[in-house]
């Protein structure tokens, strides 16, 4: 029996899945490792550290949501794993996730509790970017 044939629930209980499952966890832990330790990292004055755990709050997020929506919630949505490999989909997800991030910075001046970053929305693209390479790798393991 083929993946397309499957439930969605099955699906997510398979091998591939719980590899990406882990992946997408252990990175979610490294994320907040480094959001915890901000404080410590800005104190070692390197420029690219600084940066690094700066951005790191719109990188990983924006590799997830990538990730997690084009494997895990278009197929829940659709009960379907062809929405794995609809592009449209893939599109629609980056799109959301870029004018999300987009909109938090832009919340942030709004509410006056930060000024807009530059450096956030291009951590955003690169964590959306980097997600969709992946996706392009390993997306026939998933239909």
């Amino acid at each position: 029996m083929n993946a397309l044939n499957k439930s969605t629930n099955n699906l997510f209980n398979t091998p591939q899945y719980k590899k990406l499952t882990t992946s997408l966890v252990l990175t979610y832990g490294f994320f907040m490792l480094v959001y915890f330790l901000r404080g410590k990292l800005y104190e070692l004055n390197n420029q690219f550290i600084t940066l690094f755990s700066g951005s790191i709050s719109n990188l990983i997020p924006s590799f997830i949501f990538t990730l997690f929506a084009t494997f895990y919630l278009a197929p829940a949505v659709t009960k379907s794993t062809l929405a794995i490999n609809n592009i449209k989909f893939l599109w629609f997800i980056n799109i959301t996730n870029i004018g999300l991030f987009s909109l938090i910075e832009y919340m942030h001046v709004v509410k006056k509790v930060g000024v807009w970053d530059n450096n956030d929305i291009i951590a955003s693209f690169i964590g959306a970017t980097v997600a969709t390479i992946i996706y392009f790798k390993i997306r026939k393991r998933f239909t």
